[in-house]
């Protein structure tokens, strides 16, 4: 029983973790780099997000932490979710444009409302949900082979590699700030989940790859039948994710502090809706993804600086939030945001090296000797 339980919290991982970012991030960068884009990602990605169940351990180790840096993990939990309604209102802009308004603008909504009522469902019945799904997402991903070649690539191979890390850098430590991660710490048998969700997050990261060619469909019934899956795959999964975080973002708040998190969660979705809408309608050109995807890595800035970040300069360290840390490290995100805007959008990925290091250097630094 306990091997059943085991896996099932390692597809909850799975099924947590697959999201905009892992269904749509591989997609752009093979269409940059080929092959050595889809690996930058997936390397990182799968180790950092494994090894956090034998770093951690034991729930006990897990609920110091997210008592310590339950603050964090709360952002974490409300950017994670508006990615999510920004993500869901520009694939409704790309691929349903004829109905702009109802759906672009209320679907992502709608989706979080749904999400709100799904996450009052039992912690007990979410590894049982997350089985499901997986299956349903590796059945739709087999329908979807061999529908694509994934490109050679129209960058130059060593900016992939400029990119590797801060690649690297957010991966390996987002998780530290995931709430998902530390609910099944807690509630699986074994840390050997973890090790589950390395295997099974495998091929759900290598499904991204048999539509990455994917364009706006046509009338064909291949095309609607293929459609129709793609969309399922990627809205169950987005309701999913944002289900379980919004449910352990509100667990990990007490008293009005739950208020302050629904009101701020509230707000960013709405922010999202509205960067999602500030290009207007988009057109259905050929290149489609150029009229959304520098938005979306923007998002980015997050989970290759804030976040390991906060990680690196706080929990690694075992510093306290004082308003001194707290504002230098604001201070050095505002000062890294150029660099990364040059190094995601233009063309210029080795200055997005620049940020890891400042902040690596910090946190070696400001390590303290005696600290564990």
């Amino acid at each position: 029983m306990n091997a059943i339980k085991t896996i099932g919290w390692g597809l909850y991982l799975t099924c947590s973790w697959t999201w905009c970012i892992g269904m749509f991030l591989p997609v752009i960068l093979m269409h940059r780099y080929g092959w050595l884009g889809f690996f930058v990602f997936s390397i990182p990605n799968v180790i950092g997000c494994a090894v956090f169940g034998y770093i951690v351990r034991t729930p006990e180790r897990s609920r110091a932490l997210v008592e310590k840096y339950k603050t964090a993990m709360s952002l974490f939990a409300i950017v994670t979710i508006a990615f999510h309604v920004f993500f869901i209102a520009m694939i409704a802009l790309v691929y349903l444009n004829d109905y702009y308004f109802l759906i672009s603008l209320w679907l992502p909504l709608h989706i979080v409302l749904i999400s709100a009522c799904l996450a009052f469902l039992p912690t007990k019945v979410w590894p049982i949900l997350a089985a499901f799904l997986w299956v349903f997402s590796v059945v739709a991903g087999l329908s979807f082979l061999p529908f694509n070649e994934v490109p050679q690539g129209n960058l130059p191979w060593q900016d992939a590699v400029w990119l590797l890390p801060i690649t690297t850098f957010g991966f390996l430590l987002c998780p530290y700030l995931d709430p998902t991660f530390h609910r099944a710490m807690q509630c699986s048998p074994s840390k050997h989940s973890f090790g589950v969700f390395g295997v099974t997050f495998i091929v759900m990261i290598c499904i991204t790859t048999a539509y990455v060619e994917i364009a706006p469909p046509g009338v064909s019934t291949t095309m609607i039948t293929f459609g129709t899956l793609l969309g399922l795959h990627l809205l169950l999964q987005s309701i999913f994710t944002i289900s379980v975080h919004m449910k352990e973002g509100i667990r990990i708040e007490k008293g009005k502090r739950k208020v302050a998190f629904i009101a701020i969660l509230v707000f960013a979705c709405l922010i999202a809706v509205v960067i999602a809408h500030r290009l207007g309608v988009v057109s259905p050109s050929g290149n489609w993804l150029s009229h959304w995807q520098e938005d979306y890595l923007r998002f980015f800035v997050f989970y290759g600086l804030v976040f390991p970040g906060l990680v690196a300069t706080f929990m690694f360290t075992g510093r306290s939030f004082t308003p001194l840390r707290v504002w230098l490290l604001v201070f050095v995100a505002l000062l890294s945001l150029p660099l990364l805007e040059a190094g995601y959008i233009g063309d210029q990925a080795w200055l997005s090296i620049l940020p890891v290091v400042v902040l690596l250097t910090w946190a070696f630094a400001d390590r303290p000797k005696s600290f564990s």
